[in-house]
């Protein structure tokens, strides 16, 4: 299920429910710190130094749009856990779109960078880095 949050001021707030575990989300995240990631073509995704705590773990990510100048989306990526180890972390992205995306066009983006890391975490897949 996924919840979409929007205001005034610009700031995205999607939350979905991930697929793993908070330990499985952590990895991952470890694992693209710092690197830049290929979405689709012409589409990538930078991802900062994971930050981990009792119970989350927040990742600075940013999108870019070879067709486009400039960021088109940036925020950061939180993995929330739930009470019990059975049940899958909550996953939410808060951010803006320095260059002024539509709420809907960056509410979509948003969305579809959680389904991605969500899909690409569960499965295991290493995602290409480019330069």
């Amino acid at each position: 299920m996924i919840h979409r949050f929007g205001d005034e001021m610009g700031t995205i707030r999607i939350e979905a429910d991930g697929a793993g575990d908070l330990s499985q989300v952590y990895g991952w995240f470890t694992r693209h710190r710092g690197g830049i990631v290929e979405l689709d073509r012409g589409r990538t995704l930078a991802f900062g130094i994971p930050i981990v705590g009792a119970r989350a773990v927040i990742v600075a990510v940013t999108l870019q749009d070879e067709r486009r100048p400039g960021p088109q989306l940036g925020g950061v990526v939180r993995a929330i856990s739930n009470r019990t180890t059975l049940e899958p972390v909550r996953l939410v992205f808060e951010g803006r779109s320095p260059t002024g995306l539509a709420l809907d066009e960056a509410e979509a983006i948003a969305t579809e960078i959680l389904d991605i890391v969500s899909q690409r975490m569960t499965t295991g897949q290493l995602v290409e880095r480019v330069a």
